[in-house]
């Protein structure tokens, strides 16, 4: 009885493994804007169950070089497969840097996936694209 006890683990742990692997969005996926970090973007996928946080760097162009100069991590809400579409929403600052919840807004992001580790990154308010790789 132990040993089908220790079977039964073995392939339901097994099986979350393979599962997991064939997330369509699972993983980390990161843009470059001007040969920078644009975007680090990690999806958690539990079962269908999806969660994640996005990591947006800011970027400035200080006497004619593109240079980081921030970084916000921001918790994904909602997110969820619409066809070959992740959709979600995150908590923005209207003003870099603010924390002020006046200063808040959601603002809804699509991840249009493209292959197996590529997707473009959409702003859902102006269509600002940037492409993105999963990372293995």
């Amino acid at each position: 009885m132990k040993t089908l006890r220790y079977a039964f683990v073995f392939i339901v742990f097994w099986a979350a493994i393979v599962y997991a692997a064939e997330s369509p969005v699972a993983g980390t996926w990161t843009g470059k804007m001007h040969d920078l970090p644009g975007i680090k973007m990690t999806v958690n996928d539990r079962r269908g169950k999806l969660t994640g946080n996005i990591v947006f760097y800011f970027l400035m162009l200080e006497n004619g070089t593109w240079k980081v100069k921030g970084e916000t991590n921001v918790q994904m809400i909602e997110p969820h497969l619409k066809g070959n579409t992740l959709v979600f929403a995150v908590r923005h600052a209207k003003k870099h840097g603010s924390t002020d919840p006046k200063d808040q807004e959601i603002k809804t992001f699509r991840l249009q996936l493209t292959g197996r580790n590529e997707a473009v990154f959409k702003n859902a308010d102006n269509d600002q694209d940037l492409k993105l790789t999963r990372q293995n």
